[in-house]
């Protein structure tokens, strides 16, 4: 896996653990190998990922943002892109408890009857 995509990942889970603690931060853009060095953060920020990541001559960029109960991580590293995303809780637990069983798909609507 590249480095770009190994931060990423590791933004991400960062990002879930800190709301999984019942910590949720405001959205935030983490800028990555620029020219003054290290790690830039930079919080709330209406620019473009791509606007940031040149205004501050970055190498890669990062946008953690939250949005009803989800978790969003976008990366940008010259062409490259990638986008993570969890799904909220509930819309989990809607998908679990109203998933309809294999089975019940299968058998014959008169299945009853039969016996």
């Amino acid at each position: 896996m590249s480095q770009f995509l190994e931060n990423a990942r590791e933004i991400f889970e960062a990002a879930e653990n800190s709301a999984a603690s019942g910590y949720m931060p405001c959205d935030y853009t983490i800028l990555v190998g620029s020219p003054q060095g290290g790690i830039r953060m930079i919080a709330n920020s209406d620019w473009s990922l791509g606007a940031l990541q040149r205004e501050h001559g970055a190498e890669s960029a990062y946008r953690i943002s939250h949005l009803g109960g989800r978790i969003m991580v976008d990366g940008s590293n010259g062409p490259r892109t990638c986008h993570m995303e969890t799904n909220p809780v509930s819309k989990t637990a809607q998908f679990l408890l109203n998933s309809v069983p294999a089975w019940h798909a299968a058998a014959p609507a008169n299945a009853g009857l039969l016996a």
